[in-house]
């Protein structure tokens, strides 16, 4: 059997022999009903629940957020979408502000904006803003959440009289499903804030695929309400990133039907495996270690104890993340990192270093890179493999007899159901 991976934006293939139990975790295959531009303008045109029209066509001020260019959102669609939008409503452009928000990413860079807005956008619209969480001078703190977390927002969008809110639902680890509010919360917030919530990873609930009394996602939306989220414009991928689902409206109320309609296409029915090989999907979702990591989550969760995953990722910018990487570097060996630290203080980069870890602890990994040193693979605790196949002879040597493998070419999507 010949397999294909998606691998930056190319693939990775191999060859599995004939007498070992290979199987596929695809997510469910969803074609567009329509194009793009007419599910986000029927979106539009069928708001879900209220979002307080009279305040917007009374605002002087529209703050829209959108994501960095880590995630695969169609950014330009649905900006070139929702201007309109909010011009018929009485909005021009010199009233909208643009902010791109990535969280602890990098602030995004001009060949950032060329890539997430368009030319055409950025031609028309002069208010563009790239968020920066660590800038004191471009947040703005609006008190402390029920949960506790500090609320600090990028001050333009706090400033806005009407603010709305972009984003892509996917799974997520410890969130449940990404979205909603999260492109504000998070992806405008400042430190504080995002090392609240995300301090929340450890309490029983924040899982993936759960969105009901999940820790982190009530919290977030709490602090979705304090900085006072209007609207959202959210939409659903499939494996060939086309929108397949796209809503429009309330925060919370828009978000659950994405999200259950998400939990559909990405939820799949797996059997436990000697082997698991996991691909986040190609670019963007492997541009680095920091974000290929989230493949590792569903990887883990299929993998037997002592199994081999093969994580497929190029990684163009390494590990993306220094702190991520100098807390790997301080420990020997997997259950180090785990252990030590639930101990301290919960920081926002070395916790990655955890999610890495808690994977490591299961299963013996194999990275598969033609980016990564092999410096850097000692220091993240993982062997190195220059492709698939090389990666698969490797494996084979660990799990040698009545060897299963589970292939998951869109892992960072995946919400595994296991079968015992």
């Amino acid at each position: 059997m010949k397999i294909e991976l998606p691998y930056g934006r190319t693939k990775q293939n191999c060859i599995i022999p004939d007498d070992i139990e290979c199987s596929f975790g695809y997510i469910k295959q969803v074609s567009p009903e329509a194009p793009v531009e007419k599910q986000l303008e029927q979106a539009l045109a069928n708001i879900i629940g209220n979002i307080d029209l009279d305040k917007l066509k009374n605002a002087q001020k529209v703050a829209i957020a959108v994501s960095d260019i880590t995630r695969p959102v169609p950014s330009r669609q649905i900006l070139e979408a929702l201007v309109p939008w909010l011009n018929n409503i009485g909005i021009n452009q010199d009233q909208i502000t643009v902010l791109v928000g990535g969280g602890l990413h990098r602030p995004a860079n001009k060949a950032d904006l060329d890539y997430i807005i368009g030319e055409h956008l950025l031609s028309r619209i002069t208010k563009i803003v790239a968020h920066d969480a660590d800038d004191a001078e471009m947040l703005a703190y609006l008190g402390d959440s029920s949960q506790g977390t500090p609320v600090y927002v990028n001050k333009y969008f706090a400033q806005a009289d009407y603010k709305i809110v972009t984003g892509m639902v996917d799974a997520h680890q410890f969130m449940g499903f990404t979205a909603g509010v999260k492109g504000a919360v998070i992806g405008l917030g400042g430190r504080p804030t995002i090392t609240g919530n995300h301090a929340r990873l450890f309490q029983p609930g924040a899982e993936l695929g759960r969105i009901e009394d999940n820790p982190a996602r009530v919290d977030l939306e709490d602090i979705g309400r304090i900085i006072g989220v209007d609207m959202i414009v959210n939409v659903v991928l499939n494996d060939k990133k086309e929108v397949v689902k796209a809503v429009a409206g309330h925060p919370v109320d828009a978000h659950r039907q994405a999200a259950e309609y998400a939990k559909g296409v990405f939820g799949v029915q797996l059997r436990p495996a000697d082997i698991v090989i996991a691909s986040p999907g190609g670019f963007p979702k492997d541009i680095n270690v920091y974000q290929a990591q989230k493949a590792l989550t569903p990887a883990m969760q299929t993998v037997k104890d002592g199994g081999v995953i093969i994580l497929v990722a190029d990684c163009i910018e390494g590990t993306g993340e220094e702190s991520f990487e100098e807390e790997m570097s301080n420990y020997s060996d997997p259950l180090g990192v785990v252990s030590s630290f639930k101990q301290k203080e919960f920081v926002i980069g070395p916790h990655k270093a955890y999610l890495w870890a808690r994977a490591l602890a299961k299963a013996k990994t194999i990275i598969v890179s033609q980016n990564i040193s092999e410096e850097l693979a000692k220091t993240l605790m993982v062997e190195l493999q220059p492709d698939l196949q090389s990666a698969i002879d490797s494996a084979r040597k660990v799990k040698s007899q009545n060897t299963s493998i589970v292939v998951l070419p869109y892992a960072s999507s995946v919400i595994p159901v296991i079968e015992r």
